[in-house]
Protein backbone atom coordinates (compact mmCIF):
# COMPACT_ATOMS: atom_id res chain seq x y z
CA UNK A 1 0.00 0.00 0.00
CA UNK A 2 2.81 2.41 0.86
CA UNK A 3 4.45 1.72 -2.54
CA UNK A 4 1.17 2.52 -4.31
CA UNK A 5 0.69 5.73 -2.35
CA UNK A 6 4.28 6.84 -3.04
CA UNK A 7 3.99 6.25 -6.81
CA UNK A 8 3.92 9.58 -8.68
CA UNK A 9 0.84 10.34 -10.76
CA UNK A 10 1.25 9.05 -14.33
CA UNK A 11 3.68 6.29 -13.41
CA UNK A 12 2.79 2.59 -13.08
CA UNK A 13 3.44 0.07 -10.36
CA UNK A 14 3.99 -3.64 -11.01
CA UNK A 15 1.94 -6.12 -8.98
CA UNK A 16 2.54 -9.86 -8.78
CA UNK A 17 -0.70 -11.83 -8.51
CA UNK A 18 -0.42 -15.30 -6.98
CA UNK A 19 -3.12 -17.80 -7.91
CA UNK A 20 -3.92 -20.59 -5.45
CA UNK A 21 -2.66 -21.29 -1.96
CA UNK A 22 0.47 -23.10 -3.14
CA UNK A 23 1.51 -20.47 -5.70
CA UNK A 24 0.17 -22.61 -8.54
CA UNK A 25 0.50 -19.71 -10.95
CA UNK A 26 1.63 -16.10 -10.93
CA UNK A 27 0.98 -13.11 -13.16
CA UNK A 28 2.64 -9.69 -13.24
CA UNK A 29 0.43 -6.71 -14.11
CA UNK A 30 1.16 -3.00 -14.46
CA UNK A 31 -1.33 -0.61 -12.88
CA UNK A 32 -1.34 3.20 -12.94
CA UNK A 33 -2.50 4.53 -9.54
CA UNK A 34 -4.92 7.46 -9.49
CA UNK A 35 -5.77 10.03 -6.83
CA UNK A 36 -9.24 9.38 -5.37
CA UNK A 37 -11.75 11.88 -3.92
CA UNK A 38 -9.99 11.82 -0.53
CA UNK A 39 -6.70 12.85 -2.14
CA UNK A 40 -5.14 9.42 -1.56
CA UNK A 41 -3.33 7.60 -4.37
CA UNK A 42 -5.03 4.24 -4.94
CA UNK A 43 -5.54 1.55 -7.60
CA UNK A 44 -9.23 0.82 -7.00
CA UNK A 45 -8.58 -2.15 -4.73
CA UNK A 46 -10.21 -1.99 -1.31
CA UNK A 47 -9.04 -4.07 1.64
CA UNK A 48 -11.85 -5.39 3.82
CA UNK A 49 -12.17 -7.60 6.90
CA UNK A 50 -11.17 -11.18 6.21
CA UNK A 51 -13.79 -12.59 8.58
CA UNK A 52 -15.85 -15.36 7.00
CA UNK A 53 -17.60 -17.17 9.83
CA UNK A 54 -17.21 -18.60 13.33
CA UNK A 55 -17.66 -22.33 13.64
CA UNK A 56 -18.93 -23.97 16.82
CA UNK A 57 -16.63 -26.81 17.91
CA UNK A 58 -18.02 -29.64 20.01
CA UNK A 59 -15.69 -30.85 22.78
CA UNK A 60 -15.57 -34.57 23.49
CA UNK A 61 -14.87 -34.13 27.21
CA UNK A 62 -14.27 -31.52 29.91
CA UNK A 63 -10.51 -31.87 29.42
CA UNK A 64 -10.91 -31.40 25.66
CA UNK A 65 -13.12 -28.34 26.25
CA UNK A 66 -10.48 -26.77 28.52
CA UNK A 67 -7.78 -27.52 25.95
CA UNK A 68 -9.76 -26.05 23.04
CA UNK A 69 -10.77 -22.95 25.04
CA UNK A 70 -7.19 -22.41 26.20
CA UNK A 71 -5.89 -22.70 22.64
CA UNK A 72 -8.50 -20.20 21.35
CA UNK A 73 -7.71 -17.71 24.13
CA UNK A 74 -3.97 -18.09 23.49
CA UNK A 75 -4.44 -17.41 19.76
CA UNK A 76 -6.56 -14.29 20.38
CA UNK A 77 -4.18 -13.02 23.08
CA UNK A 78 -1.03 -13.52 20.98
CA UNK A 79 -2.60 -11.83 17.93
CA UNK A 80 -3.87 -8.93 20.04
CA UNK A 81 -0.52 -8.50 21.81
CA UNK A 82 1.48 -8.51 18.58
CA UNK A 83 -0.92 -5.98 17.01
CA UNK A 84 -0.81 -3.62 19.99
CA UNK A 85 2.98 -3.81 20.38
CA UNK A 86 3.34 -3.27 16.63
CA UNK A 87 1.23 -0.11 16.88
CA UNK A 88 3.19 1.13 19.90
CA UNK A 89 6.51 0.52 18.15
CA UNK A 90 5.19 2.39 15.11
CA UNK A 91 4.29 5.40 17.28
CA UNK A 92 7.58 5.31 19.19
CA UNK A 93 9.65 5.07 16.01
CA UNK A 94 7.63 7.90 14.43
CA UNK A 95 6.21 5.75 11.62
CA UNK A 96 2.63 6.05 12.88
CA UNK A 97 -0.04 3.55 11.98
CA UNK A 98 0.80 0.89 9.38
CA UNK A 99 -0.79 1.52 5.99
CA UNK A 100 -4.38 0.33 5.77
CA UNK A 101 -4.96 0.25 9.54
CA UNK A 102 -6.96 2.50 11.82
CA UNK A 103 -7.59 2.90 15.53
CA UNK A 104 -11.06 2.65 17.06
CA UNK A 105 -12.35 3.79 20.40
CA UNK A 106 -15.57 2.88 22.24
CA UNK A 107 -17.77 4.28 19.44
CA UNK A 108 -16.00 2.16 16.82
CA UNK A 109 -16.29 -0.91 19.06
CA UNK A 110 -20.05 -0.35 19.47
CA UNK A 111 -20.39 0.06 15.69
CA UNK A 112 -18.47 -3.18 15.06
CA UNK A 113 -20.52 -4.96 17.72
CA UNK A 114 -23.76 -3.81 16.11
CA UNK A 115 -22.58 -5.21 12.76
CA UNK A 116 -21.74 -8.57 14.38
CA UNK A 117 -25.10 -8.75 16.20
CA UNK A 118 -26.99 -7.87 13.01
CA UNK A 119 -25.72 -11.12 11.43
CA UNK A 120 -27.67 -13.11 14.07
CA UNK A 121 -24.71 -15.46 14.48
CA UNK A 122 -24.48 -16.46 18.16
CA UNK A 123 -20.98 -17.92 17.73
CA UNK A 124 -19.76 -14.65 16.17
CA UNK A 125 -21.24 -12.62 19.06
CA UNK A 126 -19.48 -14.85 21.63
CA UNK A 127 -16.19 -14.60 19.69
CA UNK A 128 -16.55 -10.80 19.48
CA UNK A 129 -17.20 -10.54 23.24
CA UNK A 130 -14.18 -12.76 23.92
CA UNK A 131 -11.93 -10.64 21.68
CA UNK A 132 -13.07 -7.44 23.43
CA UNK A 133 -12.31 -8.99 26.84
CA UNK A 134 -8.86 -10.12 25.70
CA UNK A 135 -8.15 -6.68 24.16
CA UNK A 136 -9.02 -4.97 27.44
CA UNK A 137 -6.88 -7.43 29.42
CA UNK A 138 -3.85 -6.93 27.16
CA UNK A 139 -4.15 -3.12 27.17
CA UNK A 140 -4.66 -3.08 30.96
CA UNK A 141 -1.50 -5.19 31.40
CA UNK A 142 0.68 -2.66 29.53
CA UNK A 143 3.29 -1.08 31.83
CA UNK A 144 1.75 2.38 31.52
CA UNK A 145 0.97 4.52 34.56
CA UNK A 146 -2.76 4.69 35.43
CA UNK A 147 -3.18 1.07 34.22
CA UNK A 148 -2.77 -2.10 36.28
CA UNK A 149 0.44 -2.91 34.40
CA UNK A 150 1.79 0.48 35.42
CA UNK A 151 0.96 -0.14 39.08
CA UNK A 152 2.78 -3.47 38.84
CA UNK A 153 5.76 -1.63 37.31
CA UNK A 154 5.81 0.73 40.33
CA UNK A 155 5.73 -2.25 42.72
CA UNK A 156 8.60 -3.95 40.85
CA UNK A 157 10.58 -0.68 40.83
CA UNK A 158 10.09 -0.32 44.59
CA UNK A 159 11.17 -3.94 45.12
CA UNK A 160 14.29 -3.42 42.99
CA UNK A 161 15.20 -0.11 44.70
CA UNK A 162 14.44 -1.41 48.19
CA UNK A 163 12.44 1.69 49.09
CA UNK A 164 9.05 3.23 48.35
CA UNK A 165 8.62 5.69 45.50
CA UNK A 166 7.56 9.16 46.69
CA UNK A 167 3.75 9.28 46.63
CA UNK A 168 3.69 12.75 45.04
CA UNK A 169 6.00 11.62 42.23
CA UNK A 170 3.83 8.56 41.62
CA UNK A 171 0.65 10.67 41.57
CA UNK A 172 2.24 13.15 39.16
CA UNK A 173 3.29 10.37 36.77
CA UNK A 174 -0.18 8.79 36.97
CA UNK A 175 -1.88 12.14 36.33
CA UNK A 176 0.28 12.84 33.27
CA UNK A 177 -0.29 9.36 31.87
CA UNK A 178 -4.04 9.64 32.50
CA UNK A 179 -4.13 12.94 30.61
CA UNK A 180 -2.34 11.34 27.63
CA UNK A 181 -4.77 8.38 27.68
CA UNK A 182 -7.77 10.76 27.79
CA UNK A 183 -6.41 12.75 24.83
CA UNK A 184 -5.79 9.51 22.95
CA UNK A 185 -9.35 8.33 23.72
CA UNK A 186 -10.76 11.67 22.57
CA UNK A 187 -8.77 11.41 19.33
CA UNK A 188 -10.08 7.91 18.58
CA UNK A 189 -13.63 9.03 19.39
CA UNK A 190 -13.35 11.93 16.93
CA UNK A 191 -11.98 9.51 14.30
CA UNK A 192 -14.88 7.08 14.92
CA UNK A 193 -17.51 9.83 14.59
CA UNK A 194 -15.83 11.15 11.43
CA UNK A 195 -15.82 7.67 9.86
CA UNK A 196 -19.54 7.26 10.60
CA UNK A 197 -20.49 10.40 8.65
CA UNK A 198 -18.22 9.69 5.65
Amino acid sequence: ISTIRETPVGESVKLTIVHGKDSEGTAVVSVAPKVNDDGVTSIGVMLGPNYLRTDMVQASSVTDAISKAGSAVYDITSQTSSSIFGLLLGFISGKGLPAGTSMSGPIGVVKSGAEVVSKSDFAAVVAFAASISVNLAVVNALPLPALDGGQLAFVLAEAAAGRRIDQRVQEGINAGALLILLCFSFGTAVGDVTSIFR
